[in-house]
Formats: structure tokens, sequence, C-alpha cells
């Protein structure tokens, strides 16, 4: 009986084995055809046809930035994105329509897609709708934005916007040099960041688990109220300018509630 136990032991270490080599050469062999990347669109337009952009992807990382024309460009390793681009009524939109996720496990491979968008002038509007991967806008100018991440990180730096809506469900939300005149901000799980903070400007936040930093740069407000609420969070005021929670008439409105998370002015 032991001999047929010892038999049967080295039976399934020997299968074993056998099939840990073979998993480790085929996630060899994904990982190589993940650096595979090409260029899957590649348009220009003209920049007069244009005064909004719309994006709805499921699919695709995004990066929108400043350019000398108006251009859409997709690559990636992920062979079954494909996008769409047309103008209507001035307005570009843009959609993905592939069946696979940006980031695509094809036994432990991965394959990305990243389309860039550049944009030559100030635009009248911005709506951005993302499910399955990350929104970068760099040094852009709109009217209003209104930028929605489901899960992937949401970063808008060198920017400027008279109307800055910007959410996500899981993601962290970073806004960095940026300026509004009125802000929104949601989040539900995820951190919410912004540095160079726009002073005396209308701010509303509210995020359910996810700290929050307010962090103002050389510019001090002059004329901002802080109104926090939270059930367990804390307010921690580093900036002594806004120590009573108030300066000068108080006649623009930071309010801010948190369900879970700490918010830190600085």
């Amino acid at each position: 009986m032991r001999k047929v136990l010892v038999f049967i032991f080295i039976i399934g270490l020997v299968i074993t084995v056998v099939c840990a080599l073979g998993a480790i050469k085929q996630f060899k062999i994904e990982q190589e055809k993940a650096k595979d990347v090409t260029t899957n669109f590649n348009k220009s337009f003209e920049e007069s046809d244009i005064k909004a952009l719309t994006v709805n992807f499921e699919h695709s990382n995004l990066k929108v930035k400043r350019g000398d024309k108006f251009n859409v460009t997709s690559e990636g390793s992920n062979e079954q994105a494909q996008i769409n681009a047309q103008i209507s009524e001035g307005e570009l939109k843009l959609t993905d329509n592939n069946q696979a996720s940006n980031i695509n496990l094809s036994f432990l491979g991965i394959k990305k897609n990243n389309v860039v968008v550049t944009v030559p002038k100030r635009l009248e509007g911005i709506t951005i709708d993302s499910s399955n991967g990350s929104i970068d806008l760099n040094n852009i100018d709109a009217k209003q934005a209104n930028v929605y991440s489901d899960v992937g990180e949401l970063t808008i730096k060198n920017s400027k916007y008279n109307k800055l809506k910007a959410s996500s469900d899981v993601a962290s939300i970073l806004v960095e040099k940026s300026m509004y005149n009125q802000g929104e901000f949601e989040t539900d799980t995820g951190e919410l960041t912004i540095e160079d903070m726009p002073i005396d400007k209308p701010t509303n936040i509210d995020t359910d688990i996810g700290d929050v930093v307010l962090k103002y740069g050389k510019t001090q407000p002059k004329n901002t109220l802080i109104d926090f609420s939270s059930d367990i969070g804390n307010l921690n005021i580093e900036n002594s300018k806004l120590k009573n929670k108030k300066i000068g008439n108080g006649e623009n409105l930071i309010k801010i509630v948190t369900d879970t998370g700490d918010v830190t002015i600085k």
C-alpha cells in the first residue's frame, strides 16, 4: 500500500512540475506579446470644425493635452482596440467599441490601449466618461469640463476652466496647478488632492471613503469660508490664514462633506 501511495505522490509531483514549467513559459510568451505596441488609429481634424470634445471610453486609457492641431492617436498591445471618431455640430466624439478590456489578461499577459488627443485651442466644453482606464488632462483650456472615471486614476494638470466637475467611483483624483472659477469634486472610494488650490473660488467636495488634501501655493486666500461635515473624518487646518475656517467676508464657500475620510488644508 505504501508503494502505491509513493507512486501516486511521484506522479502528482511530476504533473505539478510540468504544469508549472508550462505556465511559466506561457507567461513569458504573453509578456513579450504585451510589449508589441502598434498604432491602431491616427487621424487629424480641422481646427475650425471643433468647439467641444466628448469621450466615452470603456476600455482605453486617455490623455488629452495641448498640441498644434486636433489629432487622435491610439496605440497599444491590445489588438482588439477599435476607436471611432466623428464630428457632429462642432463636437468631436470619441468612443471605443471593442469587447475587450484595456488591460486584457490573457494567461496573465497584460495588454494595454492608450489614446492621446491633442487640442490646439480653448474649447467650449469637455465631457469625458471612462469605465476602465486612466484619464490625464494636461494644459487644457475650456469653458467647462465634466470628467468622470469609474475605475482609473484621474489627473488634471496645468489647465484652466470656468466650471470644473471631476468625479470618480474607485479612483483617486489629482488636480495640480490648475485654475477654475467654480469647482465640484466627488469620489466614492479614492483620495482627492488639489495642489496649488485656486484662491477664493467656490468649491464643493463630497467623498465617501478617501482623504482630501487641499494645498495652497504662494497665493493665499483672502475671502473664503470653510464648511466641513463628516461622519467619522477629521478636519486638519495647517494653513494659518484659514485657522478659524474663515478669512475676509467668507464670500467664497468651500463645502466639504466626507463619510470616513480626513481633510487637510495646507
